[in-house]
């Protein structure tokens, strides 16, 4: 659905087209010395909210996946608050069938 193959410091999405009737993955890799907070909101609520340690020189990954129905029908937002300016990161969003 979503994929942001990289970005550094502070950032996010915002996207439509979300299925209410499939689960939803959230995944972030990042590195570079510090973590990144993500959330995620659905339709004004949200849905899932993780830190991701960045580590230098290696890629720190966190994931939650989300079952039908958390993920309401329509748009949804992510936030992605990096620790400092030098963390990047990467993110996907997934619906798989």
């Amino acid at each position: 659905m979503v994929w942001v193959p990289e970005w550094t410091g502070d950032g996010g999405v915002v996207s439509g087209g979300a299925s209410d009737r499939l689960p939803t993955v959230l995944t972030v890799a990042c590195e570079g010395g510090g973590d990144v907070r993500v959330t995620m909101d659905s339709q004004g609520t949200q849905v899932a909210a993780f830190t991701v340690d960045c580590p230098a020189g290696s890629a720190g990954v966190g994931s939650v996946s989300m079952d039908p129905g958390v993920v309401r029908w329509g748009s949804f937002t992510v936030g992605v608050d990096a620790s400092h300016d030098a963390v990047r990161w990467s993110l996907a969003v997934t619906q798989p069938e």
